[in-house]
């Protein structure tokens, strides 16, 4: 009988022992099945983990979560696995188009990943064919045609392989480790490498006279905020509920100053507050078709590329449509559509490009927080570069479907990808909440955006000396790196990848991206002839897919059509 293993059992290798055990069933197949995780909580992985604090929220509209789909009844090998209900049905979500959005605990979404998971492990494992390890494989090597996965103490042979782990360690930078090194000469002085989990933050979020600069000004700067200022000290209390105003109160003095800092200093950008003031910037059917059909039609072509503009003149023919639908709602202009695609296009390949229908960065951070809020809320006009980064995040899912596994260049893909990336300080933006608690932070006088755009950094003896362009200087005695290490393969430095590298089991799609797989995920190694029975799903494959990050991309596609193959395969041998 053929064994097949799953390394990682986060929330997609939960969705692709589902659809593994689906299809299985529906060719009446029956195969071993090895589950490897080495977390205590299955299917939730660390991003959706049980144990963090109410302070982490989710990114993504809890109204967005209508695509994570149910699980249907499946019998296998004589054994049923009971239907599980899609997330809107298991937390009777109900929510009209003029309520605010919500955005709870990650741990919520973790709960129910928690229950989805324990509901097929529990019947799975009580059967034979199926074992569930709770260990770490270190290392993948090839003997006889079997693929021979090592632990700390124990070897297991199979047949093949599926890698579903998550965010892996890199190399740290060189200014990291230059700070690590700086922080051995002084007990006083700290380095803290990760944000997560932000239990880390423990010893310091009740200190008193404490400084700690953020490096980044992200999404996992606002998890680190929120943890370090909902303290024995003070809170958070909104003031009005129709903006989410809100104030920072404070129980003591606790003279914490939190000074976060960035390669260009600009803020996250707040996601809509409602349903319906987000449909103003919805794509039609029509456009969404058109925008997918303008993306296939070139990646899956063998000709050469050597612009992106297959992906930013359609992005710029939406976006332009739905700013001039805006009308009054927009900025006052008197541009044509043609114009208004020009500025776009000009916008997206520079983005210090200026121009009346876009927002002056060149205020105060503070007040850019501000004005992003109120388009946010529907109280002010919309700038071009607003409706842009609405319109980019309706069409993120088909751009994630259409271009992953593209034929191009592997420069292009990098473009494409860096293009996306840049997008999501709006398309992946906060709550307005979010962006409230922030401004209150700074009218408590705890949160400096004053060093935020790029400061000199330089070591001193009782920390770090920050000087921004003003010539102000700032110490701080703590540094926290809230930037994640995006996925380039040949800087992970995990045993498991470092192993399959240095065994030519797996190769970059380019040097700074992840795996090369092909359309079912199975890598694609330099002999083609030799094909290794190793499957991968998720970040470590980006280049080779793109929107690795996003939670409903877990439970997309991608991971069907890989199970789909393997069980072909499985009738073919």
């Amino acid at each position: 009988m053929k064994a097949l293993t799953i390394i990682g059992f986060g929330p997609r290798g939960l969705y692709a022992l589902e659809r593994l055990v689906y299809h299985l069933a529906m060719r009446k197949q029956e195969i071993n099945i090895l589950v490897f995780e080495s977390k205590t909580e299955l299917g939730t992985g660390a991003a959706w983990n049980k144990d963090q604090p109410n302070s982490n929220l989710i990114n993504i509209t809890e109204r967005a979560l209508v695509d994570l789909p149910s699980r249907p009844k499946i019998v296998y090998r004589n054994t049923i696995i009971p239907q599980f209900p899609s997330y809107h049905q298991w937390c009777e979500f109900s929510q009209n188009e003029l309520e605010p959005d919500t955005f709870p605990p990650r741990k919520k979404v973790g709960k129910y990943l928690s229950e989805r998971a324990n509901s097929i492990i529990d019947v799975l494992k009580s059967k034979s064919g199926f074992e569930l390890f709770k260990t770490s494989i270190k290392s993948i090597d090839l003997e006889n045609n079997k693929l021979a996965l090592s632990s700390d103490n124990k070897v297991w042979k199979v047949d093949d392989v599926l890698l579903s782990i998550g965010h892996q360690s890199t190399k740290n930078s060189e200014q990291l480790n230059e700070w690590i090194e700086h922080s051995k000469s002084n007990t006083e002085i700290k380095v803290y490498e990760n944000t997560y989990p932000v239990s880390l933050f423990k010893d310091i979020k009740n200190q008193t006279n404490i400084s700690i600069g953020i490096r980044g000004f992200g999404l996992s700067l606002i998890d680190v905020m929120r943890y370090l200022t909902i303290n024995d000290f003070g809170n958070f209390k909104i003031t009005d509920d129709q903006t989410f105003e809100t104030l920072y109160y404070k129980v003591k003095d606790q003279q914490l100053q939190i000074v976060p800092f960035s390669l260009d200093g600009l803020p996250l950008v707040p996601k809509p507050l409602n349903e319906h003031i987000d449909n103003w910037y919805k794509p039609t059917d029509e456009e969404l078709e058109y925008f997918k059909t303008s993306i296939t039609s070139v990646a899956q072509t063998s000709k050469n590329f050597n612009t992106i503009d297959f992906l930013i003149k359609p992005i710029a023919e939406i976006s332009s449509r739905v700013f001039l639908d805006l009308g009054d709602k927009a900025v006052s202009h008197n541009y044509e559509k043609k114009e208004i695609e020009s500025v776009v296009l000009n916008w997206l390949q520079n983005k210090d490009h200026q121009h009346p229908t876009l927002q002056n960065n060149n205020i105060s951070t503070y007040n850019l927080i501000k004005s992003y809020i109120e388009m946010a809320l529907g109280e002010t006009k919309i700038t071009l570069d607003y409706c842009v980064g609405q319109v980019w995040r309706h069409c993120q899912p088909t751009l994630y479907d259409a271009f992953s596994y593209a034929n191009l260049k592997p420069e292009i893909i990098e473009d494409v990808i860096a293009q996306d990336e840049q997008s999501k300080r709006y398309s992946y933006g906060p709550p307005i909440e979010s962006m409230q608690q922030l401004l209150a932070l700074v009218d408590a006088g705890i949160l400096n955006l004053n060093f935020v755009n790029n400061p000199d950094i330089e070591l001193e003896n009782h920390g770090w000396r920050l000087t921004n362009e003003s010539q102000d200087r700032k110490n701080v005695n703590i540094m926290i790196n809230s930037v994640l290490d995006s996925p380039k393969l040949l800087e992970v430095n995990s045993p498991l990848v470092t192993n399959l590298l240095q065994h030519d089991l797996i190769s970059p799609i380019h040097s700074k991206l992840g795996i090369e797989t092909d359309e079912n995920a199975y890598v694609e190694t330099e002999n083609k002839k030799n094909k290794v029975n190793i499957a991968v799903l998720g970040r470590l494959a980006k280049g080779s897919v793109i929107g690795v990050d996003a939670i409903l991309e877990c439970f997309g596609s991608r991971i069907d059509n890989w199970a789909k193959a393997y069980s072909e395969k499985v009738s073919e041998s």
